[in-house]
């Protein structure tokens, strides 16, 4: 397994060497499910399991009342949002604000979420941090990587995976929140940005044609002036458009013809932000192996509040789900 920097990536379910990689291949028989691939994105809201580790937020330890009646509601919680992603032959999901490779486990072992398949995980976090994220699959995993960002700042999880269309390549993020000020903490998004953008162009230049998703919670949007403005960071920036085109990373919220409702995954003052994102490569619509065909949000059942905006989790009141809708992408099989 690759590493990068003091992280560690943990794969739960797998025990498979790093293989060569070999884009677009004809297919040799599916070693999962068939159809359409569809690939998510949530930031869950911080969730803990019931044991003290010494690296929880102070209200997720037993001293607090946190307990295993409570994280098993938050589980129930996760599965049932996430079991209104679309129905496919394949799923890959990138969760943010998860525990440990234990807890994403047990999210995709709710009965709910049963027929899926999705049996093979990668996890990442920063030493010390209290949460980390997460590649969730019913793809086989080949590798997975972790390449660090900065001091105090969570990695990139780079994680390739086995389709029948060649490798699929998944760089899971998520960027330093405004919390202490939006030119305050631009610099660190703008700085993750560039890692991302350095990983991407690598990856692309080892395996060209490859299909390669960036998914998480950028906590800013492709549009804003601070460190994205169309570009993701600054440096070695990702080209991001609404539509696709070589050395363009297709962005769904910038497309209007998809429609998307609500207008954004987190609401912030009554305002939805696009914070939620799932960018892809040129080769989502190239004309073979996976091919982009519709993009949305879920924004029903459990994660839909009364008040129309996401269903936030309550650690006080122990109801809600998540502060975050998640996005999808679904992609045919050509």
């Amino acid at each position: 397994m690759g590493c990068k920097g003091r992280f560690a990536v943990v794969l739960l379910v797998v025990a498979l060497a790093v293989m060569p990689c070999s884009c677009k291949a004809q297919p040799e028989g599916r070693s999962s499910g068939s159809g359409a691939l569809c690939v998510a994105t949530w930031n869950v809201q911080n969730i803990f399991d019931a044991v003290d580790d010494g690296t929880e937020y102070e209200e997720y330890t037993k001293a607090s009342g946190w307990n295993e009646k409570a994280y098993a509601r938050r589980l129930v919680g996760a599965a049932n949002v996430l079991s209104c992603i679309p129905s496919c032959g394949d799923y890959v999901v990138v969760l943010n604000e998860v525990e440990n490779a234990g807890v994403v486990g047990d999210v995709f072992s709710q009965k709910v979420l049963a027929g899926r398949g999705i049996s093979q995980f990668a996890f990442a976090k920063a030493p010390g941090g209290a949460m980390g994220l997460a590649v969730a699959s019913s793809l086989p995993i080949m590798h997975a990587k972790v390449h660090a960002v900065g001091e105090g700042l969570r990695p990139v999880l780079e994680v390739a995976l086995k389709t029948d269309s060649g490798v699929l390549f998944v760089l899971a993020v998520h960027f330093k929140s405004n919390v202490g000020g939006v030119e305050a903490t631009s610099p660190s998004r703008a700085l993750a940005g560039e890692v991302v953008a350095q990983v991407a162009a690598s990856v692309l230049d080892e395996n060209p044609g490859c299909l390669v998703v960036v998914c998480g919670d950028f906590n800013e949007e492709c549009w804003d002036e601070n460190s994205m403005g169309r570009n993701l960071g600054s440096g070695s920036p990702l080209a991001v458009s609404g539509s696709f085109g070589r050395g363009l990373w297709y962005c769904p919220w910038l497309d209007t013809s998809n429609d998307l409702w609500p207008r954004g995954s987190y609401s912030y003052n009554g305002i939805w932000r696009c914070y939620d994102n799932i960018l892809v490569s040129s080769a989502g619509k190239d004309g073979f192996g996976y091919e982009l065909d519709r993009c949305g949000v879920v924004f029903s059942g459990a994660i839909r509040g009364a008040d129309d905006k996401p269903n936030a989790w309550r650690r006080d009141l122990l109801n809600g789900v998540s502060d975050h809708l998640p996005v999808w992408a679904v992609f045919d099989a050509l």
